[in-house]
C-alpha cells in the first residue's frame, strides 16, 4: 500500500540520519584508531569546511579510500581494479556539480567523500522501497514484505550502507533488476544488471534470474507447450539478455587488460596472468594477489575471530535455506519441475506462514545457497554481513522467522540492532572489522 511504502521511505531516511549522527558522536567521543582520514582530508579551518570534513571523516573508511582516490585520480594502481567504476564516476560527477561549493570550501577529497555518502544514502532509501515492492510481488504477502523492508533499514551492515562504498548502490540496482524480472520486463532488467556489473562483480550472478525465468522454470516450457523450436528461441533471447547484463563487468575487465597489459601498468613485474587471456581476469588476479582471496585460503587459526563475527549471518542463512528446502525437498532438487507438496497459489494474497515457502522464491534460495557457499569457502568471511545486504531472501527469511514467535522475533531484532549499532561505532572510529 502507499501508506506502507511511504513508511518505508520515512524509516529508511531516518535510519540514515540516525546512523550518521551516532557515527559523528561516536567519533567525537572515541576518536580515530587510524588517522589516515585526517591526513587525506586535511584542509582549511573555516566552519563550513570543518562541518564537511567531520562528515567526510566518518564515512571515509576501509574501501572508501580507494573509491575516493579512483574518483579523483582514476585507476593508477593495479590493486584498485578490485573496485568497480560506477560509484567513483557518480562521486566525481556529484562533487563537480551539486557539491562543487563543498570542493571550493573544503577541498576536492572532502567533496568526493561527501559525494560518496550522498550517493549511498539516497540509494539506500531507493533500495529499501524497491525491496518492499519486490517482496509484495514475490511473497504475495504485504505484511511480510513490509517487515523485511524494515529489517533491511536496520541491516547488520548498517554503516557500510551510508559510507562511500558500493553496498547501497548495488542493492538498489540488484533489487530493481529483480523487480523488473518479476514484472517480466526482461530487457529493462538486463540494463539494470549491466549497471550493477559496473558496480560489483557479483552483479553477473544475478543474470541467472533471467535464465531461470525464461528457460529453466517449468512455466516457461508450459507457455510454449514444451516445443523445442519456441524454447530454442527463448533460450537465444535469454543468451542475448545475459550478454547485455554482463557488458558492464566485461567492459571493466577489458579496460583493466588494456591498462595492465597493453600500457604495462607494472612493467617491472613482467606479463601478468590476466594478460594471457581467459579464464584469468584482472579482477580475479587482483583479489588473489593483494587480498589473498581464494579457495579455503582464509581457513587459518588467526582468522577464527572473523569466523565468529560471521557466524550469526551464516547461521541465519543456513536456517533460511534449510527451512525452504525442508518444506519441499523434491521441488528444490528438481528446480521446481516436481513437487512433494501441492503448489501454493501464485496470485492473490498468500498466508503469512506460507509466504516464504512459495515457488517464486526458488531461484532466490538457490542463489542465496550458492553465494553462501562462495562466501564460506573463498571470501574473507567477515564481509558476509555486507555481501548479503543485496540478497532479498536474507530479509524475507528474517521477517518469516520473526513472525513465528516472540523469542525468534527478539533474536532477529537483537542481532540486526546489535550488529548494526556496534558497526556504526566501530566503523566511525576506524576499528576492525572491515
Amino acid at each position: 500500500s502507499r501508506c506502507r511504502r511511504r513508511a518505508v521511505v520515512k524509516y529508511a531516511a531516518l535510519s540514515r540520519l540516525a546512523s550518521l549522527a551516532l557515527a559523528l558522536a561516536s567519533r567525537a567521543i572515541v576518536g580515530d584508531y587510524d588517522a589516515s582520514a585526517q591526513v587525506v582530508l586535511a584542509g582549511t579551518a573555516s566552519l563550513p569546511a570543518q562541518a564537511a570534513r567531520a562528515l567526510a571523516q566518518v564515512v571515509l573508511r576501509w574501501d572508501s579510500f580507494y573509491f575516493v582516490h579512483i574518483a579523483g585520480s582514476g585507476y593508477t594502481y593495479e590493486q584498485e581494479h578490485a573496485f568497480f567504476p560506477l560509484l567513483p564516476a557518480m562521486m566525481r560527477l556529484l562533487a563537480s556539480t551539486a557539491l562543487a561549493p563543498v570542493a571550493l570550501v573544503a577541498g576536492e577529497q572532502v567533496a568526493l567523500a561527501v559525494a560518496g555518502a550522498v550517493v549511498s544514502n539516497v540509494c539506500f532509501v531507493l533500495a529499501a522501497t524497491t525491496l518492499y515492492a519486490l517482496g509484495c510481488r514475490t511473497l504475495h504477502n504485504e505484511r511480510l514484505a513490509y517487515t523485511a523492508a524494515l529489517l533491511f533499514v536496520w541491516a547488520p551492515s548498517n554503516m557500510f550502507m551510508s559510507s562511500a562504498q558500493t553496498e547501497s548502490l548495488f542493492a538498489w540496482l540488484a533489487f530493481t533488476a529483480l523487480l523488473c524480472i518479476a514484472r517480466q520486463q526482461y530487457f529493462a532488467a538486463s540494463l539494470w544488471l549491466c549497471a550493477s556489473g559496473l558496480c560489483r562483480s557479483n552483479g553477473v550472478v544475478y543474470s541467472g534470474f533471467l535464465v531461470w525465468d525464461l528457460v529453466v522454470r517449468r512455466e516457461a516450457w508450459d507457455r510454449n507447450q514444451r516445443r523445442i523450436g519456441p524454447m530454442a528461441l527463448q533460450a537465444l533471447r535469454a543468451a542475448v539478455l545475459v550478454a547485455i547484463s554482463a557488458l558492464g563487468f566485461v567492459a571493466f575487465q577489458v579496460y583493466g587488460y588494456r591498462q595492465g597489459c597493453l600500457q604495462a601498468l607494472h612493467p617491472a613485474h613482467g606479463p601478468r596472468p590476466y594478460c594471457r587471456g581467459l579464464p584469468a581476469t584482472m579482477y580475479g588476479f587482483v583479489q588473489a594477489e593483494y587480498w589473498n582471496v581464494g579457495f579455503l585460503r582464509y581457513y587459518t587459526l588467526q582468522q577464527l575471530p572473523n569466523f565468529l563475527l560471521a557466524a550469526p549471518m551464516v547461521a541465519l542463512s543456513v536456517a533460511g535455506v534449510y527451512t525452504y528446502a525442508a518444506h519441499d525437498p523434491v521441488r528444490l532438487a528438481t528446480l521446481g519441475w516436481r513437487r512433494q507438496r501441492c503448489a501454493a497459489p501464485q496470485a492473490g494474497r498468500r498466508p503469512l506462514a506460507a509466504a516464504f515457502l512459495g515457488d517464486g522464491l526458488l531461484p532466490h534460495i538457490t542463489v542465496w545457497a550458492a553465494l553462501l557457499a562462495v562466501a564460506m569457502t573463498t571470501m574473507h568471511v567477515q564481509v558476509v554481513t555486507r555481501f548479503f545486504s543485496s540478497v532479498p531472501a536474507v530479509f524475507w527469511y528474517a521477517a518469516h522467522a520473526a513472525a513465528h514467535g516472540r523469542r525468534a522475533a527478539w533474536a532477529v531484532a537483537g542481532y540486526f540492532a546489535a550488529f548494526g549499532l556496534a558497526g556504526v561505532v566501530l566503523f566511525s572510529s576506524f576499528f576492525p572489522p572491515a
